[in-house]
């Protein structure tokens, strides 16, 4: 769908403020983030329009508490591939399993880190067997207690921010 590839795109200042409002509450009108940013909604559009286009802006999508759903146990998994199969092959099989939520693929080693979601510690291991059943090596597990990433993007594109000029609007 996007008809640009990212790196054609220059953003500027102006931009990834407008991209900070959007991580923060991807609900904002256009309006609203014209006012806090004081631009005229059209400006905010086109921008937006664009960051869509190039493909930086993918979708638009809702944060859930897992432990308010009852998935009171959350769970990295830290392990290696089987040199046996094709990485693409194994991060489809793993993102297949049920209760898996993210896979981080990465160098050296653990090759890789998986999100696990779960209701239970019942369920936490039966995704570790189908993980296991792959030919994984599993190098560790630890339990998540508490995330804090709340408005962590946003903070960080504003300080992009003040580093990049607007160009004009």
């Amino acid at each position: 769908m996007p008809n640009k590839r990212t790196s054609d795109l220059h953003l500027d200042g102006t931009d990834l403020r407008i991209l900070a409002e959007l991580v923060e509450n991807s609900k904002s009108s256009y309006v609203e983030i014209g006012r806090r940013l004081g631009l005229h909604p059209n400006v905010v559009a086109y921008r937006v329009n664009r960051m869509e286009e190039s493909g930086i802006i993918r979708e638009y999508t809702a944060h859930v508490d897992y432990s308010k759903l009852g998935l009171s146990e959350q769970v990295f998994v830290a392990a290696n591939f089987p040199n046996s199969s094709p990485r693409e092959d194994m991060l489809k099989q793993i993102s297949d399993i049920p209760g898996t939520m993210s896979i981080v693929s990465s160098l050296g080693s653990p090759e890789g880190l998986v999100f696990i979601v779960a209701k239970n510690k019942e369920d936490v291991n039966s995704v570790l067997s189908k993980l296991r059943s792959l030919n994984m090596d599993i190098e560790f597990t630890s339990s998540v207690i508490k995330t804090y990433d709340e408005g962590r993007l946003g903070t960080f594109l504003r300080t992009m921010a003040t580093a990049i000029p607007a160009e004009g609007s």
